[in-house]
């Protein structure tokens, strides 16, 4: 990985008896998107809010380019005025009684940057987000996602090494939120910003990102790159946080050169599984679940001849445009599947599920 430009070192918070962060560690390469992503109360907030300076940390360290900026052992505490970042909050704080223009210059009086130098810089900010023609209008009266433009123009503006952003599109309309993860991409790529992105949203987190912490009860649960962890997660948390998943419980039957036969308990076949390299063999006889994505699972009017293949009848389909979710009954259980828009018309239709033996995890039960 390239230079780090922001390292977190054993960063812990309470709030009295309550530990809200254990023991985080991270670091953050220059021009990287790294997404703190985690469901409510999972301490991604806090986190970002400590690197800001705006939370004090019970324990650890915060470096910024090298240099320390909070660190609970030597009493270093930086304000956030002086640790050169940028941030975007969920509910925008733009002031309502001042126009676009002076929402975007605000950080630069607080500075007392001169006059001249502070209208330039203001109307490349508002140029980068293409707002430079709404310079003099009251700000209360764009609409939400040029308020988002907006408060993302005054966190440009002073040119931070570092931007955060909270939760920056949750207060938007699907398709604008579409819209808006769009251009930040593209403004974070012609710029080389270095972002780090705080959201609940799995489609934000895994189209923006560069790398991503996923986060659960105050820990890191896993780092890595989008497909990483969609594909190869560590654990349970991870796999399940992630997209839809299939699991269905089985016990380890004999091996069959490298791979291992699973016999499912929902009394629907059997299905063989080949471990990805590094990965033993569970004794036969375990009791495992075995788990797949529903979009690896093909649907098939007729037994297709090859493993791992399980007959079953779809009994409840959700038509959704581009694709129809089905519910089909195999054994005892119901399995979930994405198959074509064609399916809509396929319920009550005995079927064959293929499931891509490469996408199959084993785990304990």
């Amino acid at each position: 990985m390239a230079q780090s430009i922001i390292e977190i070192r054993g960063v812990s918070k309470s709030f009295g008896n309550v530990s809200v962060l254990r023991d985080v560690n991270f670091s953050i390469a220059k021009g990287e998107v790294f997404t703190l992503l985690g469901p409510s109360g999972c301490g991604k907030s806090t986190t970002l809010r400590i690197i800001a300076g705006l939370e004090d940390a019970t324990a650890g360290e915060v470096i910024l380019n090298g240099r320390t900026v909070y660190s609970s052992d030597k009493r270093i505490n930086l304000p956030p005025e002086k640790r050169n970042m940028g941030m975007v909050f969920q509910s925008y704080a733009i002031w309502p009684h001042m126009t676009v223009a002076e929402n975007v210059a605000y950080p630069l009086t607080l500075r007392k940057l001169s006059r001249a130098v502070i209208a330039e810089r203001v109307m490349a900010a508002l140029r980068l987000v293409d707002l430079e023609a709404q310079a003099d209008r009251d700000a209360p009266k764009l609409s939400g996602g040029q308020q988002q433009r907006v408060a993302l123009a005054r966190a440009l503006v002073y040119e931070p090494e570092v931007l955060l952003l909270d939760e920056p599109l949750s207060n938007l309309d699907v398709k604008l939120r579409e819209q808006m993860r769009y251009e930040l991409k593209v403004l974070q790529e012609r710029l080389g910003l270095t972002l780090i992105y705080v959201t609940h949203d799995q489609a934000e987190a895994l189209s923006l990102s560069n790398r991503i912490a996923l986060m659960s009860q105050g820990q890191v649960e896993q780092i890595g790159v989008p497909d990483e962890l969609y594909d190869r997660p560590k654990t349970e948390f991870v796999r399940d946080f992630l997209g839809k998943t299939v699991t269905i419980p089985g016990r380890v039957g004999a091996a069959e050169g490298g791979s291992a036969r699973i016999a499912l308990g929902n009394g629907a076949g059997d299905l063989l599984w080949t471990p990805p390299p590094g990965v033993a063999i569970p004794a036969p006889g375990s009791e495992i679940k075995i788990a797949i994505r529903p979009e690896r699972i093909a649907l098939s009017a007729t037994k297709a001849g090859r493993e791992n293949c399980l007959a079953g009848k779809i009994e409840t389909v959700l038509y959704q445009g581009d694709r129809t979710e089905c519910a089909v009954r195999v054994g005892n259980d119901l399995i979930t599947i994405y198959g074509p828009p064609e399916a809509r018309t396929m319920r009550d239709q005995n079927v064959t599920l293929v499931l891509a033996p490469e996408a199959l995890t084993l785990w304990p039960k």
